[in-house]
């Protein structure tokens, strides 16, 4: 596929503990720069902050105002941002938007953390045993079968990858960003991983030192005492608020419209501009997202 810029950006979920926000990235503006040669990394307290944004962004449940992105988490760093598409997948309680910030000229890939009451959310959660992670060059790899299967068993997986792939086709060869909060971290993880080994070639890599045998560093969140952990610290980066707007059960508010989408609460819904405006998709049938290109 030739030389590709990659952006990877992705909040790393914890099990039982709080989370850290972690960010990976190559490529991406405002400020920020990776050396490809040294594979260093330097951090931007701007370009993190964005990315912090779109991932409390995606908890908002009126996709009208997503849609349009006129919501309240919508007019800060990111204004100006184009959704190309949203996705929700009521079966499990799952929801996503691609779409181009067109400051960082990349594809944006947010995915939503747990909802409070969804029963399939802690679900996946509490499901914690180990699963092979088939990758390439990836041996003995294992991974949290809750998260993992939330990506690669549901809609997100093929509907975000097609979605990438048409805006990557509309705005040429620009970056690419996956950004997750809690549950929606751990799902952006695998995401950004699936796109990186199957759909771009990656241009310099940043690479991380593993400091002991647990995979966490002693200096990070294994120097804070346990009982010192707060739940509100989860819930705020950086100023920003990273919750649900409404922790009633999974639902979609979208405009009258489109109040006929009620009467399939218990299928999937993938909304998306041109040239698709609304898709329903139900698990009981096969469906290729694919195919609506």
């Amino acid at each position: 596929m030739g030389s590709r810029r990659w952006v990877a950006a992705a909040a790393a979920a914890a099990v039982g503990a709080l989370l850290l926000l972690s960010v990976a990235s190559h490529g991406a503006r405002r400020g920020h720069s990776v050396d490809s040669n040294n594979r260093t990394f330097v951090f931007n307290y701007t370009l993190a902050k964005t990315i912090v944004e779109y991932a409390s962004a995606v908890y908002m449940t009126d996709l009208t105002a997503l849609y349009t992105w006129t919501c309240s988490r919508c007019n800060d760093l990111t204004k100006g941002f184009e959704i190309r598409c949203i996705i929700v997948d009521i079966q499990n309680c799952l929801q996503a938007f691609i779409g181009v910030d067109h400051n960082l000229n990349a594809v944006i890939v947010a995915i939503r953390g747990t909802q409070e009451n969804s029963v399939q959310n802690w679900i996946k959660d509490l499901v914690w045993k180990q699963v092979d992670l088939n990758y390439p060059n990836m041996p003995d790899a294992k991974v949290h079968t809750g998260f993992y299967s939330a990506y690669n068993n549901t809609l997100l997986r093929p509907a975000i990858t097609n979605a990438v792939r048409k805006a990557r086709r509309l705005y040429g060869d620009i970056s690419v960003i996956v950004t997750g909060h809690s549950m929606g971290g751990a799902i952006a993880s695998f995401c950004a991983l699936d796109l990186a080994v199957w759909e771009h070639d990656v241009d310099g890599n940043t690479t991380f030192r593993v400091c002991d045998s647990s995979g966490e560093d002693p200096d990070c969140c294994r120097s804070v005492f346990a009982l010192f952990l707060s739940a509100s610290d989860h819930l705020t980066y950086m100023g920003v608020e990273i919750a649900a707007d409404d922790w009633s059960t999974c639902r979609i508010v979208m405009a009258h419209s489109v109040k006929r989408l009620q009467l399939y609460l218990a299928s999937n819904v993938i909304t998306a501009k041109n040239p698709v405006d609304i898709i329903i998709a139900d698990h009981s049938v096969q469906t290729d997202p694919s195919s609506s290109s």
